[in-house]
């Protein structure tokens, strides 16, 4: 995998960067946005978040990992205090959603370096690109002064649990989110730190 580049994300890559996005998302996107979409599909919506120089999912918090000039993998990364529900969102999302996952947007570890998204296209996952992703996110942490990285993962992947755990991180409290047939996944999300 000597071939792998790393690079921030520009405003041209979002409409690469949203599959991988939704995947890692498992559903949360689907859930939080479904009923929004009239004129505009979802991934249309993901790509005006992303070109946008601010906001959680701008390409400014984006790094890409990049083989043959085709985005594989990318991470998401901003201060956890960043993370939660906003005026905006308040605004423009729907109560009930918003009120199915409070949960999950009310639970993070205080002055740590959230890394929001880890994703590695299918085809190319268990090549070492989501560990070298990983430790380019560990690194920046530190260059940055955290002195913790956090993250949620569903409960039932457990690869990418077996390979944040091999990471060093470890579960800080479990997030309630219950079933949905936009959410398919069983058991909520685990909460979980890494100390640097």
């Amino acid at each position: 995998m000597n071939n792998i580049i790393f690079r921030p994300a520009m405003p041209q890559d979002a409409s690469a960067i949203v599959p991988l996005i939704l995947a890692a998302g498992g559903g949360i996107f689907e859930f939080l946005l479904s009923d929004l979409l009239v004129d505009i599909t979802l991934e249309e919506l993901l790509i005006s978040e992303i070109i946008k120089e601010t906001g959680n999912l701008s390409y400014s918090k984006i790094e890409v990992a990049q083989i043959n000039h085709k985005i594989v993998g990318l991470t998401n990364i901003y201060p956890a205090k960043d993370y939660g529900i906003t005026e905006e969102m308040r605004q423009f999302l729907a109560p009930n959603k918003l009120d199915w996952l409070t949960d999950l947007f009310t639970r993070r570890v205080e002055d740590s370096l959230l890394l929001n998204i880890l994703a590695v296209a299918p085809q190319y996952q268990r090549q070492g690109i989501g560990t070298k992703l990983i430790n380019r996110v560990k690194e920046k942490a530190q260059s940055e002064e955290f002195s913790c990285l956090s993250l949620t993962v569903w409960t039932d992947n457990l690869a990418a649990l077996q390979l944040y755990q091999r990471q060093g991180f470890q579960e800080v409290k479990p997030i309630q989110v219950n079933f949905h047939p936009l959410i398919p996944h069983h058991g909520g999300l685990k909460l979980m730190q890494c100390l640097l």
